[in-house]
């Protein structure tokens, strides 16, 4: 019973519960950590975690790009780019750096072992045969001179970073360095991709959301007309905010780039839940003139159904959780937490809130004017119910055949905008050089009788390099065939002709001391043990879909190809936990709505007792999902870990709607009204909240389709379009299946 006092403890109670909540704010973290997109209590990953004690993470390196005016063999060019990358080695965190202008031979001589700069910069004589041999050489003309012949390679390894500003402090560090020694450099690498990815999110989520709220003030102001109503819907819907946050601070969860969407989420959906309330409480008010009792049958009313369209809404969310993905299962568990959290504030302030104030409450516009269409549209769906019912099932059947035609697939870079610098980057290193993905290939040998570095071991892991660039394409290969390729050219005055195997047993033998003598993995890159290897290299963006059916047909090829006996191989590294966490996704996406969906189906089992009324609320839910699913399909919109959030978003919100259009229908047909009265009474009762909340809801998300982030851009206009579907489908499909399938009273 809403008076007074009740609502005076209400308050009491809400802003003990919020103050608490929002006393851990303070406490919030961030974490942008791109490996925690890799699928959860995947073997994969458990066996690239132990790979990775080993041989250490593989993207924990920058490419550098530079791009020549006068020639790549230009002194000049070559001191400026040599005194860059000189003081980009002795910062902290690098920890090694891979230039021609640094690398050194060991030319075997009379002497012993001489190095040799693999360019002598400083001697426009000598540089210009060292040119000659640079360009011509299998390995380091791959690894260093652009295809074009226009640009220089460095790459620069890392140390791991803890935390997203440790990186981007590093990149900044040598962007400062490379000002004075080449004005454009391109670079590219995981600490630049992850600093795009997460300023663009911030950058357009801080900026969007302010929009968002403007709107929605603008057509509260239609709705509501008193400002003081205004701002109290708007201060609850931020508490909402404010406590789901702070929970999320409680359980020690830090902001990533998908927990990011929850303001905005709880925002529109803490607003439907106030719109639907206040507008039973202005009907009830309009017919008795007493504030409280309006109140009390409001809740009354509405209450039940907004709790329920509210559990809907979580399991919807919760979906997430069957997408092994840990930042996709958070964003699940805190949106569906948070719903319930807006549920209880809304409930527990909204109402004693203007019991308090006690505004008059007055019609926004005459009954003629806004009833009348409402009238219209219930003659329309009274009338012409066979052709609703053709043009919907058209409709379903021209999505199904676009829903067919939907994909997954995912690229590193392409949510970025077409201007934007690092996705110019990304691209050139694809188009220029062997790619900027790195590519791991983990190796071990069956016998002790067969070390790595043992003739028949690299013979066989020739072969398998010579197989994974047929298949994949992938570049810059480096593994203890390379050591030994170097060793043998080492040996013979570093001539790059003798950048292959060994010929005869010595020169074997020779290579492998050699190896063992300089500590040359010590040096360079580590790519083995005693009986473990890796095959490490660049390969370009195809595509999560594209590299998926690279590396299928890799694995046919070496399990064909290499003997087995002695040898064991296996496709590690981030590249493929990535591409595996798309792959995975289809599969448990649909997994998830088909629980959300029997779950809602219960739900409105349990409510009205009746199957036909679970088929009546599932059909008008499904229409949304199944005509944006088909729209990417016809439009060649991949199914990603981006997009995927759409549909659990669209089914957790488009249900709220049928679900308060069926409870007021219940609440009439129970009360003695037929199944045409209590239809057109749920349509002229339910009808403007169902537009307004739809209006509110889409104007939340239809500023992101200004974005220039197109994961961004594709979240505000396909959970737009799902919510104007849904509205169409609960104002016309949704009473016309209630008129034909739903049995008249019983007598």
């Amino acid at each position: 019973m809403i008076n007074k006092q009740t609502s005076i403890y209400s308050i009491l109670i809400a802003l003990l519960l919020l103050g608490f909540l929002a006393f851990q704010i303070p406490n919030l973290q961030f974490d942008y950590e791109l490996e925690n997109f890799f699928p959860t209590d995947d073997p994969d990953l458990t066996y690239y975690e132990k790979f990775t004690e080993t041989f250490s993470y593989d993207n924990d390196y920058l490419l550098l790009g530079f791009e020549a005016t006068n020639g790549i063999f230009d002194s000049t060019f070559l001191s400026q780019i040599d005194s860059g990358l000189t003081l980009t080695e002795k910062l902290p965190s690098s920890m090694q750096v891979y230039s021609p202008t640094s690398l050194k031979y060991l030319a075997k001589t009379p002497m012993g072992f001489i190095p040799i700069p693999l360019l002598h910069i400083s001697s426009p004589s000598k540089l210009s045969r060292d040119s000659s041999k640079l360009y011509f050489h299998p390995l380091y003309r791959e690894m260093f001179v652009s295809k074009s012949g226009k640009s220089m390679k460095a790459i620069v390894v890392h140390e791991r970073f803890a935390t997203k500003e440790e990186a981007d402090e590093y990149v900044h560090q040598i962007q400062e360095i490379f000002k004075y020694y080449a004005p454009r450099v391109r670079i590219a690498g995981k600490a630049v991709a992850q600093t795009a990815f997460v300023d663009a999110v911030k950058n357009d989520f801080a900026t969007y959301i302010l929009i968002a709220l403007v709107l929605i003030f603008l057509w509260l102001i239609v709705f509501m007309r008193q400002i003081v109503l205004i701002l109290t819907s708007l201060f609850i819907s931020g508490l909402s905010v404010v406590a789901t946050i702070g929970l999320m601070a409680l359980a020690d969860k830090k902001i990533d780039v998908l927990s990011s969407l929850i303001p905005t989420i709880l925002l529109v959906v803490s607003m439907s839940n106030i719109v639907h309330l206040f507008s039973h409480i202005r009907q009830e008010y309009l017919k008795t003139h007493k504030l409280d009792i309006a109140l009390n049958l409001a809740i009354r009313q509405v209450g039940v159904a907004t709790c329920l369209t509210s559990f809907t809404t979580a399991i919807g969310f919760l979906t997430l959780i069957t997408i092994n993905v840990e930042p996709i299962i958070d964003l699940g568990l805190y949106a569906a937490g948070g719903i319930i959290l807006a549920l209880i504030i809304t409930y527990l302030l909204y109402p004693s809130i203007v019991a308090l104030i006690n505004p008059k409450i007055k019609e926004t516009s005459k009954s003629k004017t806004f009833f009348s269409p409402l009238e219209k549209l219930y003659n329309t769906v009274n009338k012409k119910s066979s052709l609703i019912l053709t043009i919907s099932t058209g409709l379903f059947v021209v999505s199904l055949y676009g829903l067919s035609k939907l994909e997954i697939d995912a690229y590193l870079v392409n949510d970025l905008p077409e201007d934007d610098i690092v996705k110019s980057d990304f691209i050139f290193f694809d188009k220029e050089y062997s790619g900027s993905k790195p590519f791991t290939l983990s190796l071990w040998t069956k016998t002790a009788n067969h070390p790595i570095y043992s003739q028949k071991i690299i013979k066989e892991l020739d072969k398998i390099e010579q197989v994974v660039k047929e298949h994949t394409q992938a570049g810059d290969l480096i593994s203890p065939v390379s050591m030994v390729k170097i060793a043998n050219q080492n040996l013979h005055r570093a001539s790059p002709s003798y950048y292959k195997l060994p010929e005869t047993t010595k020169q074997w033998q020779k290579a492998f001391h050699h190896i063992q003598k300089t500590h040359m993995e010590e040096r360079s890159t580590k790519v083995s043990t005693k009986s473990l290897a890796q095959i490490t290299g660049y390969f370009q963006d195809l595509g999560s879909k594209d590299a998926t059916l690279k590396h299928a047909e890799l694995m046919k090829a070496l399990d064909n190809q290499i003997n087995h006996e002695i040898i064991g191989y296996r496709l590690t590294g981030t590249t493929l936990l990535i591409d595996k966490s798309h792959e995975l996704l289809s599969k448990n996406l649909i997994k998830g709505l088909g629980i959300a969906i029997c779950i809602v189906g219960i739900i409105a089992g349990l409510l009205f007792k009746s199957w036909r009324i679970v088929v009546i609320t599932l059909i008008p839910n499904l229409f949304p999902i199944i005509i944006v699913a088909a729209i990417m399909g016809y439009f060649s919109i991949p199914l990603n870990l981006s997009t995927s959030v759409i549909f659990a978003i669209s089914f957790g919100i488009v249900v709220d709607d049928t679900i308060h259009f069926l409870s007021q229908f219940k609440y009439e047909y129970r009360n003695g009204k037929n199944k045409e009265a209590a239809t057109k009474a749920a349509i002229l009762k339910t009808g403007r909240p169902i537009l307004m909340t739809t209006i509110i809801l889409s104007s939340g998300f239809l500023v992101f389709c200004f974005s220039s982030f197109s994961a961004v851009y594709y979240m505000g206009l396909f959970v737009c379009i799902s919510f104007l579907t849904a509205l169409l489908a609960d104002l016309y499909l949704l009473p016309v299946l209630i008129l034909k399938w739903l049995p008249h009273h019983k007598k």
